[in-house]
C-alpha cells in the first residue's frame, strides 16, 4: 500500500515539525532532550575533574571525550579556537547521530511489525502493545515504576529487541557510534512511540520508501540552513555536503523511469524470443481508459488533480509506460533472460529505485 499524500504530510510534520513551529517535530524534541539528558548525566558543561561524577558516569564521559578528541585531531585544526569549535561540533554531531539512529530503528521496527515480520508487536500500541504486556507478565521486576526505570521496563524491552535485530542488521541496531551513551528520557521516548503509532500514519508502514522520506525530513532543517548560508555568501564545509545533496525521489517518478527503461527492455526481450508480453494486452486498455478519464476531467465530472484508478497489479506495473518504437538492432541486442539483468543505482540512498525495481523484476520473472 503506497504512502498516501495525507500520511506523507503527517510524516513530514511528525519528523521535522511544521514551517510555523519546527519545535513540534520529533527531530527538535530528540535533539534537545538528548543534549539536556547528556549534560545532566555527565555534566558536560564543566571540566570532568570538577563534575563530581560517580565511577560509571565518569568512565562514560571519558569515552565520549576520547571519541571527540580523536576525531577533532583528524580535522587538523590550526589553533586552539578551531580545536574547541571542532570539538563542540563533533559532540553535537554525536548526539544528533544517536537521535537519528533511534528514530530510524523505531521506523524500521514499525515497518517490520506492520508486515508481521516482528512478533509480537512492541512499538505498535506502545505501552498497550501485546509484546509489552507479555513482557510485564514474564518479567514484572523489570517493569516496576520507580527511579531505576521511569519507562516501566519499556526501554529495556526495546533494547532487548534491538540487540536481537542487531544479529542480522548490525549497521542500524548494533553499537552505532556513541548511541548507547546518550539515553533517551522516558517522557521523550513515550512521545516518540505514541506519535509514530498515530492511526493516520498506517499507510506509511506498508510503503517501502518511508525510511528514505524520514531521512530526508530529518535533514530538511540542515538543508534549509545551508541554503540560507549560501544565500548570504557562506561557504559549504565538507561535513555539510551530505545534508545538502541527499534527496529522495517520489514513487511515481521512480515507477515512470523504471517502466520506461526496465519495462522497455522487457518488451525488447519478448520480441526477440517471439513471446507476447502481457503488457501488449493491458497497454491498449490503459490508453482507452486514459482517453475516457481526460474526457470526464475536461467535462468537470472528476476533480482536475484526481488520479485515474488503476485496476490490478498488471496495470500498476505499466501505468506510466509510453509506447515507443522497438528498432531491430535494439531487439537483437536485448538480453535473453530476466536472470541476466542487473540493476545498478550508484547513489542508492535508502534504495527507492532498488526496492521498486525488485517488485517489477519479480513480476517480469513470473511472467
Amino acid at each position: 500500500m503506497p504512502l498516501s499524500p495525507e500520511a506523507k504530510k503527517l510524516l513530514a510534520e511528525t519528523v521535522r515539525g511544521t514551517q510555523q513551529d519546527p519545535t513540534r517535530g520529533l527531530r527538535a524534541r530528540l535533539l534537545r532532550d538528548l543534549h539536556d539528558e547528556a549534560d545532566r548525566r555527565y555534566r558536560l558543561s564543566v571540566p570532568i575533574a570538577d563534575a563530581g561524577l560517580d565511577e560509571t558516569h565518569r568512565q562514560r564521559r571519558e569515552r565520549i571525550e576520547a571519541w571527540v578528541d580523536e576525531r577533532a585531531r583528524a580535522v587538523r585544526p590550526k589553533n586552539v579556537a578551531e580545536l574547541k569549535s571542532a570539538k563542540t561540533r563533533l559532540l553535537a554531531q554525536a548526539q544528533k547521530d544517536a537521535a537519528a539512529t533511534l528514530i530510524n530503528r523505531l521506523v524500521l521496527l514499525r515497518h517490520l511489525e506492520a508486515l508481521n515480520l516482528s512478533k509480537p508487536a512492541v512499538l505498535t500500541g506502545g505501552w498497550d502493545s501485546k509484546g509489552y504486556r507479555e513482557f510485564r507478565a514474564f518479567a514484572p521486576a523489570l517493569c516496576m515504576n520507580g527511579m531505576t526505570d521511569a519507562t516501566e521496563g519499556y526501554a529495556t524491552l526495546l533494547q532487548l529487541l534491538f540487540d536481537e535485530l542487531a544479529i542480522d542488521l548490525p549497521g542500524l541496531f548494533g553499537d552505532v557510534g556513541l548511541t548507547r551513551l546518550f539515553p533517551i528520557p522516558a517522557s521523550t521516548l513515550r512521545e516518540v512511540v505514541e506519535r509514530l503509532d498515530a492511526p493516520d500514519l498506517a499507510s506509511a508502514w506498508m510503503d517501502d520508501t518511508t525510511l528514505g522520506w524520514v531521512y530526508q525530513y530529518w535533514n530538511d532543517p540542515d538543508r534549509e540552513a545551508l541554503d540560507a548560508k549560501i544565500k548570504h555568501g557562506g561557504r559549504i564545509q565538507p561535513y555539510e555536503i551530505a545534508s545538502k545533496t541527499q534527496m529522495f525521489t517520489e514513487r511515481y517518478m521512480v515507477e515512470w523511469l523504471l517502466q520506461n527503461t526496465l519495462g522497455h527492455t522487457w518488451l525488447r526481450m519478448c520480441k526477440k524470443q517471439g513471446w507476447t508480453a502481457d503488457a501488449e494486452e493491458v497497454l491498449p486498455v490503459l490508453e482507452a481508459r486514459r482517453v475516457e478519464w481526460r474526457r470526464r476531467r475536461d467535462a468537470g465530472e472528476v476533480e482536475f488533480d484526481a488520479l485515474m484508478p488503476i485496476e490490478g497489479e498488471l496495470e500498476d506495473h505499466w501505468k506510466y509506460f509510453i509506447p515507443q518504437p522497438l528498432p531491430e538492432d535494439a531487439i537483437e541486442m536485448a538480453p535473453t533472460s530476466v536472470r541476466s539483468l542487473k540493476i545498478l543505482d550508484p547513489a542508492c540512498g535508502s534504495g527507492h529505485f532498488l526496492v521498486i525495481a525488485f517488485g517489477l523484476l519479480t513480476a517480469l520473472y513470473r511472467e
